[in-house]
């Protein structure tokens, strides 16, 4: 008899992730957002859509925890680093290959966040999710690099259905990302911050 693969529970997750990143110090709440906001995050707290499934709001609350890691230890290398995108973007016309170095490590910032992303998830007992969310914020740091370079959101499930079928394909890999531990921060209000996805008309 062939074993069947079970999916994850997605609404444990969901709960294992809000103690952990609530012993953290940072807010978890939800909401409705409308159809093109999956989340909202400004440091101290984290938002996610009660209109997405519990899978998309465990991947962008996870994320965003990533996100709020990173500013709260440098949040002045942060900052500097969305300086120098928008200057490189409302100068691309003159000066393309700016925008494509500050793309290059704009990638590299959202990464890390993943990373620390899938450390959170491995932490809390949720291992058997990284397939699932690698697909997911490997999808989602294309759309988001696309976003910036062509000022327009994709819309989400053409872009990701789209991204899936290159991977089962073989067009492109779709490697996990390095899990890194959760330090020791204090969380730091930033400007809120919403993860927008594009919808159709």
């Amino acid at each position: 008899m062939g074993s069947t693969i079970s999916r994850p529970d997605w609404p444990t997750v969901y709960f294992r992730l809000k103690m952990r990143i609530e012993a953290a110090g940072v807010d978890v709440r939800c909401q409705s957002l409308g159809p093109q906001t999956t989340g909202v995050f400004d440091g101290t707290s984290i938002t996610t859509n009660t209109e997405c499934d519990f899978e998309t709001r465990c991947h962008n609350m996870a994320h965003a925890f990533g996100h709020i890691v990173q500013w709260s230890l440098d949040g002045p290398r942060f900052q500097s680093l969305y300086d120098e995108l928008y200057v490189s973007k409302d100068r691309k016309e003159v000066d393309p290959d700016r925008l494509e170095h500050s793309l290059c490590v704009f990638r590299e910032y959202e990464e890390e966040a993943s990373a620390y992303a899938a450390g959170l998830l491995i932490e809390t007992g949720n291992r058997a999710t990284l397939p699932a969310f690698t697909l997911f914020a490997r999808a989602d740091i294309e759309a988001i690099i696309s976003y910036h370079r062509d000022g327009h959101a994709p819309v989400w499930q053409e872009f990701f259905s789209a991204w899936r079928n290159r991977i089962v394909q073989g067009g492109i890999q779709a490697p996990e990302f390095v899990p890194k531990a959760i330090p020791q921060f204090t969380p730091k209000q930033i400007a809120a911050q919403e993860v927008v996805r594009g919808v159709q008309c």
